[in-house]
C-alpha cells in the first residue's frame, strides 16, 4: 500500500511558493534561514534552535533531538535533519548531497564567526555563500490571512488582560505589580508570553518611552503610562494607553488631547499607496505646530508580526509605501522630564481599501479615568 505524502497546509504552501518565487529573482537555488523567526514563518515548526535551507523541492530543517517529536506534530511535511555534531556540519552533508554551488544566506542576521564556520562546513562541497538582505522581512510585511487572525487574536488577548488588571489596580500598588499583573492576565486568557517586558510609568517617569517598572507605587492624582502586548501562536500586539487615577495633571491633560487628535490623523492617513514618512508627518504636524515637536522624538511607528520591531517603519526616513496586509503601529507621543508623558499605540491593519483598527479599546481621555 502506497503510503500518502503529507503535505503543509495551504497557507504555508503559499508562503513557501512566494519564498522560492523571492529566491528565483535572486538568482537562488538554496536560501539558509538561520534567523529563527523566519524559520518559523517558512515551516510552522514553533520551535527554536534550528536552520532550515529551502530548495526549489523540498525545505530541510535542521534541529536537535529536543524537537523531534515537536517537529513531527507541527511541521511533519519537512525532511528532517537531527543534527549529530554541529548546524553547520549537518548543512555542509546536505551541500555535498546535493551538489550545491551556491547557498544564500541572510546576511543581516549572520554573524562573521557563524559565517566561518559555514564556509568550512560546505568547503568539500565547494559551495559558495551568497549573502542576501532583507528577502525575507520583505516577504512578512504582508501578512496573509492566517497571520491576521492569529494576530488579532494577540490583541484581542492584550486588550482584555489590559481591562481585567486595570479593574484590580488599586492605589499603593507598584509599577512592578501592575506589570506582573498585566502579564497574568493575558496568560490567562491564552497568551504564551508578553510581548515585550511591559512598560509601566507612573507619574514623571512617563517622560522616559522605554522605561522599566521599578518599585514606584501608584498613589491619587496620577498619570500611568501603560505599553504592553501579548504574544499568541508566535505572533505578537503592541498597545498603550493611559491610565488616570484621579485629578489628571493639567499638563498631561493637555497633552493628551494633542496626541489623541495626532494619533487619529495619522490612522486616518493610513491606505495603499500612502507613503510611510507622509503619515509620520501628519501626526507629527499636529503635535510640533502645538509646540511639542521637540517632545516626540521617535518615529510614529513599526511594523508588528513575528517580532515585535519588525523592519517597516512610518518615520521620517522611511522609504516604504503601505500596501494591504501590512499591520503597524500608529504610536504618536508627547515626553516632558519631570512632568510625564502621554503616547496612544494601536496596531492597525492596512486594508485593501484603508484601514482598520485591531482592537476595541476605547481612546478617549474619559475611558482613562480610573476614579
Amino acid at each position: 500500500m502506497a503510503i500518502k505524502k503529507i503535505t503543509a497546509p495551504s497557507f504555508l504552501i503559499e508562503r513557501q511558493a512566494r519564498i522560492r518565487s523571492a529566491m528565483g529573482v535572486e538568482k537562488l537555488t538554496a536560501l539558509l534561514l538561520t534567523n529563527f523567526a523566519d524559520v518559523s514563518y517558512a515551516t510552522g515548526f514553533e520551535g527554536d534552535d534550528s536552520w532550515a535551507l529551502i530548495l526549489p523541492d523540498r525545505i530541510y530543517l535542521i534541529s536537535d533531538f529536543r524537537y523531534v517529536e515537536q517537529i513531527g506534530i507541527e511541521c511533519p511535511w519537512v525532511t528532517l535533519l537531527v543534527r549529530k555534531k554541529s548546524l553547520a556540519d549537518e548543512l555542509g552533508r546536505i551541500a555535498v548531497k546535493h551538489r550545491l554551488a551556491h547557498i544564500g544566506v541572510q546576511g543581516e542576521f549572520l554573524t562573521l564567526r557563524q559565517k566561518r564556520t559555514i564556509e568550512v562546513a560546505v568547503k568539500p562541497a565547494k559551495t559558495k555563500l551568497k549573502p542576501v538582505l532583507d528577502l525575507m522581512s520583505k516577504l512578512r510585511n504582508i501578512k496573509d490571512a492566517h497571520e491576521l487572525g492569529i494576530t488579532e487574536e494577540a490583541v484581542r488577548i492584550a486588550q482584555d488582560g489590559f481591562l481585567a488588571a486595570r479593574s484590580q489596580l488599586q492605589i499603593g500598588m507598584t509599577e512592578n505589580e501592575f506589570a506582573g499583573l498585566l502579564g497574568y492576565e493575558m496568560r490567562r486568557r491564552g497568551a504564551s508570553n508578553t510581548a515585550f517586558d511591559s512598560i509601566i510609568c507612573a507619574g514623571a517617569n512617563g517622560s522616559l518611552p522605554h522605561y522599566r517598572p521599578a518599585d514606584i507605587r501608584l498613589t491619587d492624582n496620577m498619570a500611568v503610562l501603560c505599553d504592553w502586548g501579548a504574544i499568541y501562536r508566535a505572533y505578537r500586539s503592541d498597545l498603550t494607553r493611559m491610565i488616570f487615577i484621579g485629578k489628571v495633571p493639567a499638563k498631561i491633560s493637555e497633552i493628551y488631547k494633542i496626541v489623541l487628535e495626532a494619533q487619529q490623523a495619522a490612522i486616518e492617513a493610513i491606505k495603499p499607496g500612502a507613503e510611510a514618512r507622509k503619515v509620520d508627518k501628519k501626526a507629527r504636524d499636529i503635535i510640533t505646530r502645538a509646540g511639542y515637536g521637540k517632545n516626540f522624538g521617535h518615529s510614529l511607528g513599526h511594523g508588528v508580526g513575528r517580532d515585535i520591531h519588525e523592519p517597516l517603519s512610518l518615520s521620517s526616513k522611511s522609504t516604504i509605501t503601505l500596501a494591504p496586509g501590512m499591520v503597524v503601529t500608529v504610536e504618536p507621543g508627547i515626553y516632558m522630564p519631570g512632568i510625564g508623558g502621554v503616547r496612544i499605540e494601536d496596531d492597525v491593519l492596512v486594508t485593501h481599501d484603508g484601514y482598520r483598527v485591531l482592537g476595541s479599546l476605547p481612546r478617549d481621555m474619559d475611558s482613562a479615568r480610573l476614579m
